[in-house]
């Protein structure tokens, strides 16, 4: 069998995770940025208590978060006038 695509290791770990919340779901939606912030921003748990309960170590969870961020950000956007070349 030719694999075709790797999964990254942030990929691989947000793919469990979602598995495991949907076998135990909090209401709080499916997707793991949905999970993500709900257990940050509606339940109240740190970065190392969330590490803990995820069972990663806290710099996985950085990166996860990083990643999150990341995906929130708008795709840059260069603006060829000359005109507007100046900072005001």
């Amino acid at each position: 069998m030719v694999k075709h695509f790797e999964e990254t290791h942030i990929a691989r770990v947000r793919r469990l995770i979602e598995a495991q919340y949907a076998q135990h779901p909090t209401g709080c939606g499916n997707s793991f940025d949905e999970i993500l912030c709900w257990e940050i921003h509606e339940n109240g748990m740190t970065f190392r208590w969330l590490a803990k309960k995820w069972g990663i170590s806290l710099p996985a969870l950085g990166e996860i978060i990083r990643d999150h961020c990341c995906n929130l950000e708008d795709d840059p956007v260069v603006c060829h006038d000359k005109r507007n070349d100046k900072v005001t």
